[in-house]
C-alpha cells in the first residue's frame, strides 16, 4: 500500500511540471528511438542480404584466376573436370562484355521501335544460371538457355526484363532475330525482373557462354561458380577444387588462383554488419547517457525546489529511505516512459524505412526488452544522486532554508 501511494505521489509531482518532465524525457526518447531504429534496420538489412545470398542456389564457391599469365581462362574441358569432382553439382561460368546490338524491324508490330543499333551488355551463361541462380524469378515468355544450346553453341538469346521493356514494350518477341556484333541471334525467352543482389541480367542480352566465347569473341571465362551438391561436405569439396586448380595451373602458388566459399562471404557480411551495428548502437547509447544526465539535472533542480516539502516530511517522521525511494521512483518513471515511447517510435521508424528501402522488417522482442531495461537503469543510475541528496537533507536546515 505504501509503495503504491509513493508511486501516485510521484506521478502527481511529475504532472505538476509536465513541460519540464517531457523535455527531460526527450533525451531518453531520442536515445532509445535511435537504438531501436538502428538495430532493427541493421538487422533487417542483414537478414535480407543473407536471404538473397542463400537464395543464389545453396552453397557455392567461386573459382577465379589471380595474378597469373599461365592461363587466359578456363576451357570447357577444364570446367567439365571441376563439374565431375565428388561433391560438385555443376559449374556456372559467366562472361560479360558490351556489344553492339541491332534490333531488326518488324512491320507487324506498331509499338516496335527498331531497327537501330545500341551498345548493351551481353552475358554468356549456361543452363545453371537459370536453374540455380534465377530460378525464383522465372521466365516471362519462352524458354531459357538449355544444356544443348551450350553444347552446340547455338545462336539464341534470352532478354533481360529491363532490356525487353525498353526496346519491345509489352510485345513478346519470341522467334524474332536481333544482331549482336553483326551476328544473328534468335530470341527464345524473356526473363522476369530480377531483384536482390545480382540484378545484372535485367538490362542484358543473355546467350550461351560458348556462343559468347567463340562467336562473339569474349574469350575464355576467367572465373566460374561451382555449385556444391546438397549434403556434400563443403570443406572437403573446396579442398578438391583447390587441388584441381593447382594441378591445372601446374603451380603450388595459391596467389595464382582464388577459391571463395559462399560461407566465407556470409561470415564476412555478418562480421562487417555486426561491427557497424555495434558502432551505431554505441553512438545511440551516448545519446541515451546524455538523456540520463538531463534526468539528473532535472531531479537536482526538483530537490532544490522542494526543500520545504522534504524538511516538513522528515520533521513529521518520514524516514530517509522513504524520501530516497520517492525521488528515485520519479526518475525511473521518466526513464521508463521515455523508453516506452522511444521503442514505439523506433519500431515505427524502422517499419517505414523497410517499406522505403525494401528490406524485410524483423521485430526482435529481446532488443526492445533490453532497451527498456537499459533505459530504466539510466534512470536509476542518474536519479540516485539527487535522491540521496534529498534523503540526507537535514530537516531543520531544510525548513530554515524554505
Amino acid at each position: 500500500m505504501f509503495f503504491f501511494s509513493t508511486i501516485r505521489m510521484s506521478f502527481s509531482n511529475l504532472r505538476a511540471n509536465a513541460m519540464r518532465t517531457f523535455l527531460t524525457m526527450l533525451g531518453v526518447i531520442i536515445g532509445i528511438t535511435s537504438i531501436i531504429a538502428l538495430l532493427t534496420i541493421g538487422r533487417g538489412v542483414t537478414d535480407s542480404v543473407i536471404d538473397q545470398l542463400a537464395g543464389l542456389g545453396g552453397n557455392r564457391a567461386t573459382v577465379s584466376l589471380e595474378n597469373t599469365t599461365v592461363k587466359a581462362g578456363f576451357t570447357d574441358e577444364e570446367m567439365a573436370r571441376f563439374a565431375a569432382l565428388e561433391g560438385v553439382d555443376g559449374v556456372a561460368p559467366q562472361l560479360s562484355a558490351s556489344r553492339a546490338i541491332t534490333l531488326l524491324p518488324d512491320l507487324t508490330q506498331s509499338n516496335y521501335d527498331g531497327p537501330y543499333t545500341t551498345q548493351r551488355r551481353v552475358m554468356g551463361v549456361n543452363d545453371f544460371y537459370f536453374s540455380t541462380y534465377t530460378k525464383n524469378a522465372g521466365l516471362l515468355y519462352g524458354r531459357s538457355i538449355s544444356a544443348d544450346d551450350v553444347t552446340h553453341r547455338t545462336s539464341v538469346c534470352v532478354l533481360g526484363y529491363d532490356f525487353w521493356q525498353r526496346h519491345y514494350g509489352n510485345y513478346a518477341p519470341i522467334g524474332e532475330v536481333l544482331m549482336i556484333n553483326n551476328a544473328p541471334c534468335t530470341i527464345v525467352g524473356v526473363m522476369n525482373k530480377l531483384v536482390g543482389i545480382d540484378v545484372s541480367g535485367n538490362n542484358a542480352v543473355i546467350v550461351p557462354y560458348t556462343t559468347a566465347s567463340q562467336t562473339l569473341a569474349m574469350g575464355l571465362p576467367g572465373s566460374f561458380d561451382v555449385v556444391i551438391a546438397s549434403g556434400a561436405n563443403a570443406d572437403e569439396t573446396i579442398e578438391r577444387i583447390e587441388d584441381l586448380c593447382a594441378q591445372l595451373l601446374n603451380s603450388s602458388d595459391k596467389d595464382a588462383y582464388r577459391v571463395v566459399n559462399q560461407e566465407e562471404v556470409l561470415d564476412m557480411v555478418l562480421t562487417i554488419t555486426d561491427l557497424v551495428l555495434g558502432m551505431l548502437a554505441g553512438i545511440a547509447v551516448i545519446a541515451l547517457v546524455v538523456g540520463g544526465i538531463g534526468i539528473m539535472n532535472m531531479m537536482l533542480v526538483t530537490v532544490s525546489e522542494r526543500t520545504a516539502e522534504i524538511g516538513l516530511r522528515k520533521a513529521l517522521g518520514a524516514r530517509p529511505a522513504v524520501i530516497l525511494l520517492q525521488f528515485l521512483i520519479e526518475a525511473m518513471i521518466i526513464s521508463l516512459f521515455g523508453g516506452l515511447i522511444g521503442v514505439l517510435l523506433g519500431l515505427g521508424a524502422s517499419y517505414i524505412a523497410s517499406l522505403l528501402i525494401g528490406y524485410t522488417f524483423s521485430f526482435n522482442p529481446a532488443t526492445a526488452a533490453l532497451s527498456l531495461l537499459f533505459s530504466l537503469a539510466v534512470g536509476v543510475i542518474f536519479g540516485l544522486l539527487p535522491a540521496r541528496r534529498a534523503a540526507k537533507m537535514n530537516p531543520i536546515e531544510a525548513l530554515r532554508a524554505s
